[in-house]
């Protein structure tokens, strides 16, 4: 199977699960607000921090809606360090909010480009 037939999911989980122990589907997290927030994958990093990740495998630009949602969570659920973001389609705007907010934004095209430089055997 070609990396770019590879679902953003699946991506996902191969870069994050070199470094870091990635967490599929994890339960759903209790805020301070009382709303529970569901991440779509979690990663521990060596510090034992967690970052929260929303997986966005869309056909078109990433919604600023969708960033706030993230920024929202990881400010509400306290054991949340960061938020990433992974998607098909970034626009400089949301380059641009997610840099203000401290999330990290990454493309497909990003994650298949990690990927082929350290030669992921697919």
């Amino acid at each position: 199977m070609n990396l770019a037939d590879k679902n953003l999911k699946e991506l996902t989980k191969i870069v994050f699960s070199k470094k870091y122990n990635f967490v599929e589907d994890p339960q759903e997290l209790k805020g301070n607000s009382g709303r529970n927030w569901k991440f779509d994958a979690i990663v521990h990093n060596n510090e034992n921090d967690k970052f929260g990740i929303f997986i966005r495998d869309w056909k078109r630009e990433i919604s600023i809606t969708q960033l706030r949602q993230l920024h929202k969570a990881c400010l509400d659920v306290n054991e949340i360090a960061g938020g990433i973001m992974v998607c098909n389609l970034i626009t400089d705007f949301s380059k641009d909010y997610s840099k203000q907010f401290g999330i990290q934004l990454l493309s497909k095209g990003y994650l298949m480009s990690k990927l082929r430089t350290q030669q992921f055997q697919y």
